[in-house]
């Protein structure tokens, strides 16, 4: 019996990003793991002292428990999904072609230049919160960038071409 090893597997798929690879010649912009830490960060510790209090004022054993379950439970959910968050950015893959948009599950979203060439910013309202998006001047085409660094989508997008429009369209 034979063993092959196989040490390197070119451009067929990381399981890490959850799409296929990008482009070699897009330039490659994930999400600020700064804004990442900071929500996910603060919403751990909100809960923990919430967790906390709970445990301390609460006047029966089956509060505290119950307590304990809800706050508890929250605490894991946001402990997890701070590490998949973090372990699976999203990202934008950027050439002179097209702006993908590469979710943690692998579904894509794109601006395409046949579009246009020149992008501007938009601030959409969904629900209570306002969104910061990314669309191509005369389109209804948004890219949602919650938590990406604007400077670092500015430069990548200039380096490949795109231009910018001053403006930011506000939407609700």
């Amino acid at each position: 019996m034979r063993l092959i090893y196989i040490a390197h597997r070119a451009d067929k798929y990381e399981p890490r990003m959850g799409a296929a690879n990008p482009d070699p010649g897009a330039l490659i912009v994930r999400e600020s793991r700064g804004q990442i830490g900071a929500l996910f960060g603060f919403l751990t510790v909100a809960c923990a002292v919430a967790l906390a209090r709970s445990a301390l004022g609460a006047h029966t054993a089956t509060g505290r428990a119950t307590f304990a379950v809800v706050f508890g439970g929250l605490l894991i959910l946001f402990i997890v999904g701070w590490i998949i968050a973090t372990r699976r950015p999203r990202r934008l893959e950027i050439t002179q072609d097209a702006v993908r948009y590469v979710q943690r599950n692998g579904q894509v979203a794109t601006l395409p230049r046949q579009l246009g060439d020149e992008l501007r910013w938009v601030k959409e309202l969904r629900g209570r919160t306002w969104r910061r998006g990314l669309t191509i001047v005369g389109t209804d085409a948004v890219l949602l960038l919650g938590t990406f660094s604007r400077e670092r989508v500015e430069q990548a997008c200039l380096a490949r071409g795109w231009r910018f429009d001053d403006q930011t369209i506000i939407r609700r």
